[in-house]
């Protein structure tokens, strides 16, 4: 057991998840400790088998930290030291948003699940590139999570995060609340977001909304990302659910609680892409069998929060390890090699 399972997190847990989460963010701000304590204790696992490739980008390990973390770009420089083979930051909205009312988490510690009611809460566009243009060179490939409500306000936000990240990751949001028995149309704000983004020079990724990774229109949309060049998807297995805690009565569930349904939604995706695109998974991953587990459904990388948030400031070192381990054994087998190994782009 770590350091933070044993010590910090006993302690920080004792307090609300809101005020948790603000601390953690704060503890986050200042480069140099992170640093200094990644200088003795080596969070990069580096080691050959773990690379891969993701739309286009090299990474040195398949394992990220996803959205909704770091919305603001405002820790990347003591995240990109604690071994993550990627970050997603964001989302990135194109005006500043208050969020919903508080509270916004609730902690299921007996299966290290979370709900959340964020509301999309940001800075906003103009804040958050002043941020990543002051970045530099990148210790390890940035991606950028944009939101938005219109294919305009999204096509606008990807060619102002470009410049400064490896690859904008788009979310389709439904502007309004369907009514029964509607469905949001996001095919078609995918198809307007391509005919105003034709000019783009970096890989984008697409976050299939959770609704549309459990129906029958999850093909519809694969197939739309593929004739529009679209370099990869991300598959999660996040659940609405409701929660008299939160402020909004209601949020959405994450963590060791949904990761079977996104093991299955990561399944049925990757028989529907037939190889034809890259697929990230994410929900409720927690460990190198996991991760494994993910890849044999068809994943190229996975990325992760909960267990950031329960496991700390290691967990992409453990997972990383224990994963060599894993991959060692397993690269002969016919889904691994094709969802990660030489065929993903590996060497």
């Amino acid at each position: 057991m770590s350091v933070y399972e044993s010590l910090v997190r006993p302690a920080l847990f004792t307090l609300p998840p809101d005020l948790t989460h603000a601390i953690g963010h704060l503890a986050l701000r200042p480069t140099l400790p992170w640093h200094m304590l990644a200088a003795v204790t080596a969070f990069d696992v580096d080691d050959p088998v773990l690379k891969t490739t993701f739309a286009g980008i090299d990474l040195a390990s398949p394992v990220g930290l996803a959205a909704g973390f770091d919305k603001d770009c405002e820790l990347i420089g003591a995240l990109s030291v604690l071994g993550f083979g990627f970050l997603t930051v964001g989302s990135i909205m194109p005006e500043p948003r208050p969020g919903h009312p508080y509270p916004r988490l609730v902690r299921y510690t007996e299966t290290e699940s979370l709900a959340d009611s964020m509301g999309l809460p940001s800075r906003g566009r103009g804040y958050c590139v002043e941020r990543l243009a002051q970045l530099g060179r990148r210790r390890v490939p940035v991606f950028a999570n944009i939101g938005g409500f219109s294919a305009e306000e999204i096509a606008a936000s990807l060619f102002a995060v470009e410049p400064h990240v490896d690859a904008i990751e788009i979310s389709l949001m439904c502007p309004n609340m369907p009514r029964a028995g509607e469905r949001f149309d996001d095919v078609g704000l995918l198809r307007n977001i391509l005919a105003r983004t034709q000019g783009r020079r970096k890989p984008a990724i697409v976050r299939v909304p959770n609704d549309t990774a459990r129906s029958d229109h999850l093909a519809e949309l694969i197939e739309c990302c593929i004739e529009g060049g679209i370099d990869g998807i991300k598959v999660a297995g996040g659940r609405p659910v409701s929660e008299p805690r939160l402020g909004m009565k209601q949020g959405t569930l994450h963590g060791r609680a949904v990761f079977d349904t996104a093991l299955d939604n990561v399944t049925r995706a990757a028989k529907l892409a037939r190889g034809r695109i890259p697929i990230k998974a994410n929900g409720g991953i927690r460990s190198g069998e996991d991760v494994l587990a993910m890849l044999r459904a068809g994943a190229t990388c996975v990325d992760l929060y909960s267990a950031f948030i329960y496991q700390g400031w290691s967990v992409a070192r453990r997972i990383n390890t224990e994963l060599a381990a894993l991959l060692r054994q397993h690269q002969g087998t016919p889904e691994v090699a094709r969802a990660y190994g030489h065929s993903a782009g590996t060497s």
